[in-house]
């Protein structure tokens, strides 16, 4: 299924953080069919350096939603998954993970999505992502944040505000984490059994599929011992804006960190954090 044109438009006025957000919900619409019809077919995959799957529907997802940066944002700067970092002038700068969950879109399961998060720069301070889009196209589901005040879960023509689930305690919780094989390369199988053996249920509801059933109250935390800025993108904003607490493994606040732990409130996250350094028979 060839990828959606681009219509061009010679304005390319600078209309800020409404306008960039309205401009990616726009092109993930347009572009739900063409990741739906690569879903259903036969693909050639390749396996990069870090031993992740990626195929010819990651690479075009990631260069369309390219090509529409760049001519309406072409002064703002870019990171993907698949095609690197990109530098821009304006402060602000995409990030795009085009097919998080590609395991699962290879082998026609419904866990992966597309995510885009918003990043601004102000000059002397560390980059924020103030915004961003996780979409579900074979779930017909998608979670968005245009702020860190409010996020929203959009299905089957409804639109909710996104809430997490009442507080639980860690032996209670439903916890998610996409698989054993992250916290083996990531030297954490010793807090991967502690994680099971202290939360109610361990499940592997995997990748960007994780956060979306925790910002929408359907399960209690996610876990994940590796993870990239792409990985986390979007949720930088749509966490907090849906109540969740979140940190990386390492107690840090920062989608640029190498790890993720998110809750449905900040004393889940605790009990969770302090399963590093816990001993359970």
């Amino acid at each position: 299924m060839p990828i959606p044109t681009v219509h061009r438009c010679t304005v390319m006025r600078d209309d800020g953080l409404q306008a960039r957000f309205d401009h990616l919900a726009q092109w993930l619409d347009e572009l739900r069919q063409t990741s739906l019809h690569w879903a259903g077919q036969p693909l050639r995959v390749d396996t990069k350096s870090d031993g992740s799957p990626v195929t010819q529907a990651d690479r075009a997802i990631e260069a369309a939603l390219r090509d529409r940066i760049r001519m309406r944002h072409p002064k703002d700067a870019i990171l993907g998954e698949e095609h690197g970092d990109e530098a821009g002038s304006s402060g602000w700068r995409w990030i795009i993970d085009p097919i998080d969950g590609t395991a699962s879109f290879i082998r026609g399961l419904p866990l992966w999505g597309t995510l885009v998060g918003l990043e601004q720069r102000h000059r002397g301070g560390a980059p924020q992502v103030v915004a961003g889009i996780a979409d579900y196209p074979a779930l017909d589901e998608r979670i968005e944040a245009s702020s860190l005040e409010a996020a929203w879960w959009i299905r089957a023509g409804g639109r909710q505000r996104c809430h997490v689930a009442p507080a639980r305690p860690l032996q209670e919780a439903i916890v998610c984490t996409t698989g054993t094989e992250y916290f083996r390369r990531a030297d954490r199988m010793r807090m991967w059994s502690r994680l099971g053996q202290a939360s109610g249920s361990l499940r592997g509801w995997s990748d960007c599929t994780a956060l979306l059933l925790l910002c929408t109250g359907r399960i209690d935390a996610a876990v994940e011992p590796v993870m990239h800025p792409w990985d986390i993108g979007p949720f930088g904003a749509i966490l907090p804006a849906s109540g969740a607490a979140w940190a990386s493994l390492e107690g840090t606040q920062t989608h640029l960190d190498g790890s993720l732990a998110a809750a449905s409130n900040p004393e889940l996250l605790t009990q969770i954090l302090e399963l590093k350094h816990v001993a359970i028979d």
